[in-house]
């Protein structure tokens, strides 16, 4: 049984309205990850990668049945075809890279920057693999079926009479991805359950940052100056302070000789003394298993809760179509209508559930941009390239913050503004944690 006019209607306005609010899910991801230096996490980074497929799948929605109409080998229809193809599936896969980036971060304590070293493989994977399926299905035609893009009921789409390769290069492959995903996710989910009891506030993803339980405070000046090597010793009470040299060369031994006559600047690292009394009694302890589970890279812990709320939302969206598909190849003469609207309404929806998921794990940072749109509070502007991977890094106060701040992104600390001028000001503060006191961790350079 064929759908009716009224139906196929109401089929074209859903994709369209949903897909026109994915469009601008996807614009703020797009925006706000590029250019606000806030939103930088591992996961985000991915989501980003994710967006452009998105926006892809998306416009094919807007197509919608208008290369239905135009003819099964019209351009406009093989165009839309071929989107859908490229795109459909690429949340899935993305789904299984952040799975095996989880896996890597659990069981070999990956870091965000040896993450970061994985996303132009994930790239060359996850749209290079799609290309060229759905490159070559657009020169496919035979004479006993056809060309391969054709009608689909809701868009163009591999044809009816094609309908074993919609399972081959779409369906099937996204299902193994998801089943792989699947396991790597049961595997570190035996893990949480262990500790479930220490992982109360990690189970919650509305809580950003469930192990900072207890900061401890301290301060370090740093000071640049035109000085003769030297060196004094310190006494019981006064401040610990060693001068050396600050030259352009790796530090290592073969080159300490070279101090002093080639080079007259000079670094100054000076320090309080440590306190002689015990911590204050109304610090929360922090009992054995929590130290242990907050020290083994707790950044690996938030970014699987992420991962695993993107999958989450995947699966929302690819189980209804694949009920769907599998309906229709127990029943190829039948069109059930409303399992055809329900894959209308949820496949167009990628980008709303990816923009779901990046603005719940990053509310921090969305209220400090809506804070910056109002007036309130500076933004931290991005600097740099996408993802990493090599390169020299210029030293000076910058390159002193690399592992910090290496360490910051893999958990998504928040950074500190102060007018949107970051820490590239010769005068800036960055504040760990919260609270007052000695609630924090101040870093100053001078």
């Amino acid at each position: 049984m064929a759908i009716t006019q009224a139906q196929s209607n109401a089929l074209a306005i859903t994709e369209r309205v949903v897909s026109a609010f994915s469009i601008i899910g996807i614009l703020f991801i797009l925006f706000t990850f590029y250019f606000l230096k806030t939103f930088h996490k591992p996961i985000n980074r991915l989501i980003f990668f994710a967006s452009f497929g998105n926006l892809g799948m998306n416009i094919a929605c807007f197509i919608a049945e208008e290369g239905i109409r135009q003819g099964a080998k019209s351009s406009l229809c093989t165009f839309q075809a071929f989107l859908i193809q490229m795109f459909l599936g690429v949340d899935a896969f993305w789904a299984c890279c952040m799975a095996i980036n989880v896996y890597l971060a659990f069981f070999y304590k990956y870091t965000a920057r040896q993450l970061r070293t994985l996303d132009k493989w994930y790239l060359l994977g996850c749209y290079g693999a799609s290309f060229v399926p759905a490159l070559t299905l657009a020169f496919i035609d035979t004479r006993a079926r056809g060309p391969v893009y054709g009608e689909a009921i809701l868009w163009c789409w591999i044809d009816v009479k094609w309908d074993f390769l919609r399972i081959a290069l779409l369906y099937g492959i996204v299902w193994t991805a998801i089943i792989f995903a699947t396991y790597i996710y049961i595997r570190a989910g035996m893990v949480i359950y262990r500790r479930r009891d220490q992982l109360k506030g990690f189970l919650n993803p509305l809580n950003e940052h469930p192990f900072m339980t207890g900061t401890v405070t301290t301060s370090i000046d740093i000071v640049v100056e035109q000085l003769p090597c030297s060196y004094s010793s310190p006494s019981s009470s006064s401040p610990t302070q060693q001068t050396v040299n600050y030259f352009d060369k790796d530090f290592d031994d073969s080159n300490t000789a070279e101090l002093g006559e080639h080079n007259p600047y000079t670094v100054t690292v000076t320090a309080p003394p440590p306190p002689s009394h015990k911590a204050t009694p109304d610090l929360r302890q922090i009992t054995r298993e929590e130290a242990l589970l907050a020290s083994s890279n707790p950044g690996a812990w938030l970014y699987a809760r992420v991962a695993f709320l993107f999958f989450v939302s995947m699966l929302v969206i690819w189980i209804p179509s694949s009920v769907n598909r599998v309906y229709a190849l127990v029943h190829p003469a039948r069109i059930n209508y409303p399992l055809n609207y329900v894959s209308a309404l949820v496949l167009p929806a990628q980008g709303i559930f990816n923009c779901i998921v990046y603005v719940v794990t990053s509310r921090t940072a969305v209220k400090q941009f809506v804070r910056s749109l109002m007036g309130q509070e500076g933004m931290a502007w991005r600097e740099g390239m996408f993802f990493g991977g090599g390169g020299k890094k210029k030293k000076g106060r910058k390159g002193m913050m690399d592992s910090m701040e290496d360490a910051e992104e893999l958990v998504g600390m928040p950074q500190r503004v102060d007018g949107g001028r970051g820490l590239t000001d010769r005068k800036s503060e960055a504040t760990l944690g919260s609270g007052a006191g000695d609630s924090g961790v101040e870093v100053r350079t001078a």
